[in-house]
């Protein structure tokens, strides 16, 4: 028995932007992804949704190192990981 909700997404392991995982992708996979915003290719290993080992394949932001493709991926990454905060004040005050 899976423990865990069926995930759609896990972060990518270099840039921290979301990689949206392939419906044939189940709670043991072990495969390669490639993330769609840097461009990276991955080889996972899931355990029960988690990410229990990974092997970078191929790693293109240190081929983007020191350009503005890289700048961006990084700001988009901790966009990403940013958790919209609660206000308790209303709009217009």
């Amino acid at each position: 028995m899976v423990a865990k909700t069926k995930k759609t997404e896990i972060p990518c392991i270099l840039c921290k932007n979301p990689i949206e995982l392939p419906e044939y992708v189940g709670h043991d996979y072990g495969g390669d992804l490639l993330c769609d915003t840097c461009g990276s290719l991955l080889h996972i290993k899931l355990d029960k949704w988690e990410v229990k080992q990974y092997k970078v394949l191929r790693d293109r932001l240190e081929e983007w190192k020191g350009s503005e493709k890289l700048k961006y991926l990084r700001e988009a990454g901790a966009k990403a990981l940013a958790k919209p905060e609660k206000s308790s004040k209303e709009a217009g005050g």
